[in-house]
């Protein structure tokens, strides 16, 4: 079955960030159907007293159509780049520019919902704690959406070479459908082996990571990963984030592989939101990507 994945492309240079994460970790994205998707930016409400200042109607048109241009300039740059670096014809990368009418986290939802895509593909650029507070970005926007399919967040490409995939297991089906999603995108890309990852806090329930790890390695292999790419690792710490943080820290992975909410027994209004460890790794992770399952 060929995979296909939702590139979300903008004007910013953070937007290149994740067609540079495509290329490190595929060999070849010939067999991988790519869109590049390009969200016009909504028009602002011209409710205005003064008529001297509210746009004539051909002037709208004419901005809406610059908005387009704009876009599709952004896009024909995008799959050239891709063209170019990665070797691939271009057949399999496709282009679509829509104007917003309900927000640009909404029409990003719908078109990977509608296009049955398996993942979503985002670029972010860092922030300081104090930008973000004042700064709510797509990707975080987007985590907090209870939206069903897995989103990628790549940050800004590390100057050193980076591969394999930590697949952190909380014992949620969520992070088991993160280690599906992993095992079966990179199934053939066996230059990346995988991390399962459990953060235990207290050394009696390390007993515990055996049964999340035999269940994960059951589903990779299903999906024809070997069991030799796989390695587990269980840790005791207090704090999670912390914990997954220092990991990275000692080997270059490409990824970290989370679910979007843990196993904490929750009312139906606490289920709406994600865990504070998939938002504190967004705004933690520098060179390492976030993979996050609904």
């Amino acid at each position: 079955m060929q995979k296909e994945l939702l590139l979300a492309i903008g004007d910013d240079r953070a937007a290149s960030f994740n067609l540079r994460f495509l290329k490190e970790l595929f060999n070849d994205i010939s067999d991988i159907r790519v869109t590049l998707f390009y969200v016009a930016p909504k028009l602002a409400s011209w409710h205005m007293h003064e008529e001297t200042v509210t746009p004539t109607e051909e002037g709208l048109v004419e901005l809406m159509a610059h908005k387009k241009d704009k876009g599709q300039k952004a896009l024909e740059e995008a799959r050239r780049w891709l063209k170019d670096m990665t070797g691939c014809s271009g057949d399999n990368v496709h282009i679509k520019v829509v104007h917003s009418k309900t927000g640009t986290v909404r029409e990003l939802i719908d078109e990977c919902r509608s296009g049955l895509y398996d993942a979503m593909v985002l670029g972010r650029k860092g922030f300081t704690w104090f930008e973000e507070v004042f700064e709510n970005s797509v990707c975080h926007e987007l985590i907090w959406q209870d939206v069903d399919f897995p989103i990628w967040i790549c940050k800004r490409p590390s100057s050193e070479p980076r591969q394999d995939i930590l697949l952190c297991l909380d014992g949620s089906d969520a992070s088991l459908r993160m280690a599906d999603h992993a095992s079966y995108m990179l199934a053939d890309e066996t230059k990346h082996n995988f991390t399962l990852f459990h953060v235990a806090k207290w050394d009696y329930e390390t007993a515990i990571a055996e049964e999340l790890f035999s269940k994960a390695i059951a589903v990779m292999k299903k999906n024809g990963v070997t069991e030799d790419r796989i390695t587990s690792k269980c840790v005791v710490a207090k704090n999670v984030v912390k914990a997954i943080i220092q990991e990275t820290a000692a080997s270059s992975y490409m990824a970290v592989g989370v679910g979007r909410h843990g196993t904490t027994k929750r009312n139906k209004k606490e289920k709406m939101f994600p865990t504070s460890v998939s938002v504190n790794l967004l705004r933690q992770l520098t060179d390492t990507a976030l993979w996050v399952s609904q």
